[in-house]
């Protein structure tokens, strides 16, 4: 069985995708799931069982990205977060039309602010809590950056939660949509969260960049926010970029321009207590 994920500016085709996975993603994607069939397809992913004996003991399954097979194989229980890490390779790899930063991304007022940062810094968990008090979340995982006009432009897609992470969402917002928890990944514990309908992104537009927050949660950690100069801005933002030295010139001149629209800030919280407030007066 194959099906059809359309992202907004990607579309995959899952070869093999058991029909035991397929109520999560419909959970998660809405209609993004099997939308446009006769339409283009960006990449291709095949989803195989391992050997004869593998399928009756421990059964495993591997993802074959058009025939390349970048991941070890992996319990079926896990083969969830397996293809949204999939998903992220294939753009992070092969995507040379955008500049591409590993970044949450969050909008409103037709404004984005950017979460440049390090796994394990908390972007993805404040991302989602934003994403679900008021915020659009265009990524949770890298901005999109178009080289024509500079701006971030939207993916369908849910959020990542790792760990204490899925907990504190359930607190804060008890009503997310929420996959089954994936136990025992490489990365610890894994669930998705559904944050927007395939309506509701189709009401979004590109966004530009007004602001690029560099955020570190810290446990009894009080807020504090301290500005930065544009100049160390541009350093860490090179630093977080995937295609930023392939794309040469492309790369500078449109990492340079969002560098000049923003503000930059170095963000350290252990509450989410008035991040709300300071996030809407910059895009005020």
């Amino acid at each position: 069985m194959t099906s059809i994920l359309d992202l907004g500016v990607y579309r995959f085709a899952i070869e093999g995708c058991p029909s035991f996975i397929l109520p999560s993603l419909s959970t998660l994607y809405d209609d993004s799931l099997g939308l446009f069939p006769d339409k283009p397809i960006d990449f291709h992913l095949t989803i195989k069982n391992t050997s004869l004996l593998r399928r009756l003991i421990k059964p495993q399954v591997s993802i074959y990205f058009d025939n390349q097979r970048p991941f070890h194989p992996i319990k079926k229980s896990l083969l969830l977060p397996s293809i949204e890490w999939g998903l992220n390779w294939c753009i992070a790899s092969f995507d040379f039309n955008h500049l591409l930063i590993h970044s949450s991304v969050i909008v409103k007022n037709g404004k984005a602010i950017i979460f440049p940062a390090q796994p394990g810094s908390g972007k993805s968990t404040l991302a989602t809590y934003l994403g679900l008090t008021g915020w659009y979340v265009y990524s949770d995982e890298m901005a999109i950056i178009n080289l024509e006009n500079q701006q971030v432009r939207p993916m369908h897609r849910p959020s990542s939660l790792k760990n204490k992470s899925i907990e504190v969402i359930r607190e804060l917002i008890p009503d997310a949509t929420m996959s089954p928890v994936a136990v025992g990944t490489h990365k610890g514990d894994i669930a998705h969260v559904k944050l927007t309908t395939r309506a509701g992104f189709n009401a979004l537009c590109d966004a530009d960049v007004i602001a690029v927050v560099f955020p570190k949660y810290r446990e009894n950690q009080s807020l504090s926010i301290e500005e930065l100069s544009q100049t160390a801005g541009f350093s860490r933002l090179v630093h977080h970029a995937f295609n930023y030295n392939v794309l040469g010139i492309d790369g500078f001149n449109t990492l340079k321009s969002v560098v000049d629209k923003s503000q930059f800030f170095n963000l350290s919280y252990s509450s989410y207590d008035g991040l709300n407030a300071f996030f809407s007066d910059l895009v005020m």
